[in-house]
Parts: structure tokens; C-alpha cells; sequence
């Protein structure tokens, strides 16, 4: 086996094990508010303490890139990434934890990996990119099936968390396209550590103010729970999908999260017992159609 062949599996294992851990995030955080504890209850804290714990982890391989690179944080990078971190860990983060509060895991995963189609619709916009008919008609399919899922009342599914769910994904995916216009001179890793370090840091005194200072009577159950959402479920996660990404390219990477809804499925049915209503299949039908039509290459014309 060649030494390119080797670098290229060592990479997409990467990348597929960094989405599979993504993909237990709405499962590990379901799972702390029905295991006794009550981190699961204080979205904001929870927000709050997952974003400084991955900002904290991830400092030294970010600061270690950042050398790599030879460049440093100049006030105006400081300020844009500030930008940054209230849009796609405060804001972001702080809807995702107060809407799995009221979702199932696999139906909060399932609208959350709607994002990489409004990506796509967001550069259009932001950064010039062409609209087309294949981007409007994905975003289409997504949003039907968020829809659906909305009318899908008989299985109790609310839809303000539905709502919530939603705009943390438009918000990340909003984060997502802003920090392609940085990225390239700090690289991935640099941009998300101090993202989530400016983030967590302002959700503090939110936290403070809405939820008081319940962490005195959190267990070990707590503790845990927090710990592995912030260093497995995003550290780890977005280390090793950064690291894919940037050896396989952005295509393979984009493909690589269509095993998230499927992934935090089945976590959700082995852990949680969760399983998919009939409608909620048809839902998924829509959303995952939506993600094959946005994230697809175009065929190049020959001749």
C-alpha cells in the first residue's frame, strides 16, 4: 500500500469518526436530563460550560497551528471571530440545548443536519456565490420536511422545539459561511478554539442571570455528561473532521455528514429507544433528499 493510499484511509477514518461523534451530541445531551442529573435542565450553563471546556481543549493544537502557520491574531480578526462566536456557539448553542429539552435526539439530529443545505444558500448570499434552481429546490425539500415533522403532533413532537432546533441550525450554518472568509489565513482549528472560548465566555453572565448558579448540587452524572459532550462530542469531534476535511477536501467532508442523521438514529434507538413514526421516515426522506441535491457535484459538460 502506497504511503498516499494510507494518508488518504488514516484521513477518512478521521473524518467519518469525527461525525460519528458529532452524532452523539443529542443523544449525550437527551441522556442528561433523563439519567437523574440536572446539567440537562440548564441549557444555558450546559451551552455555556461545553463551549469554554472545547475552547480549553483545543487551545494548544490551535495555537501549535497558528505558529505552524506564522501568523498571528490581528484586532480586527479578534473582533470578526468575536462576531463569529456569538453567532455559532451563543447563539447557536444556547437554541440547540434549550430545543433538545423538547425533541426526541434522532429528531433533533434530523433537523440540525439540514444545515450544510442553507450553507450552501448562505454563500450564495454572503459571499456572491451563484443561486441556483438545485440550491432553492433543496432548501425546499428540507424545510418540507421540517414541515412535516411540525404536523406530526400525534407523536407529541413540540413544535417550538422543532422551532429552536431550527434556528440553531440556520445559526451554525450562518457561522459556517461567515468563517469561510477567515479560515483560510488562521485555518479551521485556530477559528472554532477561539470561537468557542468568545462564545462560552459571553454566555456566562446569560447563564448567570437566567439560570442562577445551579452547579453547586450537580452530580457525577452532570459532570460526566458535560465533560464528554465537550471533549468527545465536540473537541475530539471537530479535531478529527478538521483533520479529514483538510486531507480529503471540502466535497468529501460535506458527503461524510449525511452519516449524521442515520448515526445519531441509531444511537438514539440503542441508548434511548427512540424510533421513527411512519411520517417522520417520509420527513427524513425530504431532509436527506434535500442534503443529496445541495451537496452533490455537478456533472461537468463534455464536448
Amino acid at each position: 500500500m502506497s504511503a498516499g493510499t494510507s494518508s488518504f484511509r488514516t484521513a477518512m477514518t478521521a473524518l467519518i469518526l469525527g461525525v460519528l461523534l458529532f452524532s452523539t451530541v443529542e443523544v449525550a445531551s437527551k441522556l442528561m436530563q433523563i439519567s437523574g442529573g440536572i446539567a440537562g435542565s440548564n441549557p444555558f450553563w450546559l451551552a455555556c460550560f461545553r463551549s469554554i471546556m472545547t475552547g480549553l481543549i483545543l487551545a494548544y493544537p490551535a495555537s501549535k497551528s497558528l505558529r505552524g502557520r506564522g501568523v498571528e491574531l490581528n484586532r480586527h480578526d479578534v473582533l470578526v471571530i468575536s462576531s463569529m462566536g456569538l453567532i455559532g456557539v451563543t447563539l447557536m448553542s444556547s437554541l440547540f440545548h434549550l430545543g433538545i429539552i423538547f425533541l426526541p435526539a434522532n429528531i433533533a439530529a434530523l433537523v440540525f443536519s439540514c444545515n450544510p443545505v442553507f450553507v450552501v444558500l448562505f454563500a450564495a448570499l454572503i459571499l456572491s456565490e451563484k443561486i441556483t434552481v438545485r440550491k432553492l429546490g433543496a432548501a425546499a425539500l428540507c424545510l418540507t420536511g421540517v414541515f412535516v415533522l411540525g404536523r406530526n403532533r400525534a407523536d407529541g413532537l413540540s413544535v417550538s422545539g422543532l422551532l429552536l432546533m431550527a434556528g440553531s441550525m440556520l445559526a451554525f450554518a450562518l457561522y459556517t459561511v461567515l468563517s469561510k472568509k477567515i479560515i483560510p489565513r488562521y485555518g479551521a482549528l485556530a477559528v472554532i478554539t477561539f470561537a468557542a472560548l468568545m462564545g462560552g465566555l459571553v454566555l456566562l453572565p446569560v447563564a448567570l442571570a437566567i439560570e442562577g448558579a445551579p452547579f453547586a448540587a450537580y452530580g457525577v452524572v452532570d459532570w460526566v455528561g458535560m465533560f464528554y459532550l465537550a471533549t468527545f462530542g465536540t473537541a475530539m469531534g471537530y479535531f478529527l473532521y478538521i483533520y479529514g476535511i483538510g486531507h480529503v477536501g471540502a466535497g468529501a467532508g460535506s458527503m461524510a455528514f449525511f452519516l449524521k442523521p442515520f448515526a445519531a438514529a441509531l444511537f438514539a434507538w440503542l441508548v434511548l429507544g427512540e424510533k421513527f413514526s411512519t411520517s417522520e421516515w417520509v420527513a427524513g426522506a425530504f431532509i436527506l433528499t434535500g442534503m443529496v441535491v445541495a451537496l452533490m457535484p455537478r456533472r461537468k459538460q463534455t464536448g
